[in-house]
């Protein structure tokens, strides 16, 4: 357990400002470069506590991943709700624009995601990449099986294989809209709003013409 019972017994509140700094270092600096004492500075607590609360670093790093995939896991889970029973094309989109979304009113949380995608020194790594492409791919697969029930996806598919093909082609969307130069050209990083939704619908289309039922 990355956090001992001291920790747990603080008041809610004071835990999520602990997480939410903690989420801001990490973020900005990479796990390597993070610093504890500019945290426990911003905090206006003895660096003493860090250590009353977490093991050590690396156990502080993986309560803040897990603070930060469930914001992203509760904010998708909504997108899901909302948007039960449409195409099944609709709700992608409607993932894509609402991960643009997130990246544009928490950045902090996709910045996160690319710190342990790009950097080597995050400990756990592997675990962690493998948690969060799990429950992409899980998220995924719910609305590929709902619309093959209702006939909007090609009888043949392969759920699996569509599901890595649909996850690889919107992580990379986003990628490209968070980091300069990675989007081939294709004008997404740094485009206007309206831009990127265009972009993220005509990519969305690609995909019905290619999975969807004829």
């Amino acid at each position: 357990m990355a956090s001992s019972s001291t920790f747990r017994n603080l008041d809610p509140a004071k835990q999520d400002r602990i997480l939410d700094e903690a989420l801001t270092e990490f973020a900005a600096k990479g796990y390597g470069q993070a610093s504890l004492n500019a945290l426990v500075g911003r905090l206006g607590i003895a660096k003493g506590s860090i250590f009353q609360y977490f093991r050590d670093k690396a156990g502080l790093f993986r309560l803040v991943f897990d603070f930060a995939v469930g914001q992203v896991k509760n904010h998708l889970r909504a997108v899901r709700g909302q948007t039960q029973g449409q195409d099944v094309f609709l709700r992608l989109e409607q993932s894509l624009l609402s991960g643009l979304d997130l990246i544009h009113d928490n950045p902090r949380l996709f910045r996160l995601y690319l710190r342990i995608v790009y950097e080597g020194d995050v400990p756990l790594r592997g675990q962690l990449l493998q948690s969060i492409r799990l429950f992409s791919r899980e998220y995924i697969l719910e609305l590929l099986a709902e619309g093959q029930a209702r006939g909007e996806l090609r009888p043949d598919l392969d759920p699996e294989l569509a599901a890595f093909l649909v996850d690889a082609a919107l992580e990379r969307f986003l990628v490209a809209r968070s980091l300069e130069n990675m989007d081939a050209g294709l004008g997404l990083y740094a485009a206007p709003p309206a831009d990127a939704a265009r972009l993220a619908h005509e990519l969305v289309q690609l995909l019905r013409r290619g999975l969807g039922a004829a």
